[in-house]
């Protein structure tokens, strides 16, 4: 497999050592980086629900412990496969399969080149000063006739303008939303700004459940499949959550068809709500009725297989 190394945030003396180890090594150290960075390729908020378990023999086996994220990762299969191969690449996925159970998490290596909290502080303590920065320090504190809250004045200001000099020195860079100096991106306006798109979505949800892609991106145009999927998901269980498996004439039987298959009012059917209260079955409410639901299909099915192979 011919590959860039799914290590896009690699530098290239890396990439040239994985590829001197040989076409095994580097296929193997490129498969475990991106199951390792699940998390970075579609976003914490799916990989809070759903887990990369391994990649093999071109599939990409995936965890999801209820049928709605099942649902929502086979839909958006080819975006999946799509970001999966952009981090590592090449074509390192070619489709996606559940796996039955989780692999556990092998335990986070510690970081032994982070920043202790100690010599993050020298580092300011140690950054300098212009003479205007420190003319302004002592201006701001002139203001203030107790001189035990001068000197506490001229000292803030002094290791704000440091802390902020330093971060410069270092190649962050001011947020255009909000000032702060990050390094890439801000996360937190990032987080901000997904929350106010994901209550967007989920409003338009709630009021067309069948909607599609293409059509709410008109509307809101950063939203993608795996968002709104992850929306669509979050709602079928949500209301999954609140309703009885025998409630298959109820309103939240209606929403719950429409939102999990996608379908405009028009075409729920009885027969429709009864399949998908059956693939939601772990979700619902179940009662008596559920779990005599559940031996007739199992007598009737036996039944099948006995008069097909006597």
């Amino acid at each position: 497999m011919r590959t860039t190394l799914g290590t896009a945030n690699a530098g290239d003396d890396v990439r040239a050592a994985v590829h001197r180890l040989g076409p095994a090594f580097e296929r193997d150290y490129i498969t475990h980086t991106t199951v390792e960075h699940w998390a970075d390729i579609m976003g914490e908020m799916v990989a809070r629900r759903v887990r990369a378990v391994a990649v093999k023999d071109g599939k990409l086996f995936l965890y999801a412990p209820d049928a709605t994220w099942k649902n929502e990762m086979r839909m958006s299969a080819p975006e999946i496969i799509q970001r999966v191969n952009n981090y590592a690449g090449g074509r390192l996925v070619k489709e996606i399969v559940f796996a039955r159970s989780p692999r556990p998490l092998p335990p986070a290596a510690e970081d032994g080149d982070a920043e202790t909290r100690a010599a993050y502080a020298r580092a300011v303590t140690q950054t300098g000063l212009t003479d205007a920065e420190i003319a302004t320090g002592a201006e701001l504190a002139a203001r203030v006739s107790d001189e035990k809250l001068a000197t506490h004045i001229r000292r803030a200001y002094q290791t704000t303008r440091k802390a902020r000099r330093l971060k410069e020195e270092r190649g962050m860079t001011a947020c255009p939303s909000c000032g702060r100096l990050v390094k890439d991106i801000c996360h937190d306006c990032r987080r901000s700004e997904e929350r106010s798109v994901r209550r967007e979505v989920r409003a338009i949800l709630l009021c067309e459940p069948w909607i599609k892609l293409a059509d709410i991106v008109r509307r809101i145009p950063s939203c993608d499949a795996l968002l709104l999927g992850s929306e669509r998901a979050d709602l079928v269980r949500r209301i999954a959550g609140e309703t009885e498996y025998t409630a298959q004439d109820s309103e939240n039987a209606r929403l719950l068809t429409m939102l999990h298959r996608g379908l405009p009012p028009a075409e729920v059917t009885p027969k429709k709500i009864q399949s998908t209260f059956w693939e939601l079955r772990n979700e619902l409410i179940t009662t008596r009725e559920f779990w005599e639901e559940m031996k007739r299909r199992k007598a009737k099915k036996k039944s099948y297989r006995k008069g097909r192979f006597p």
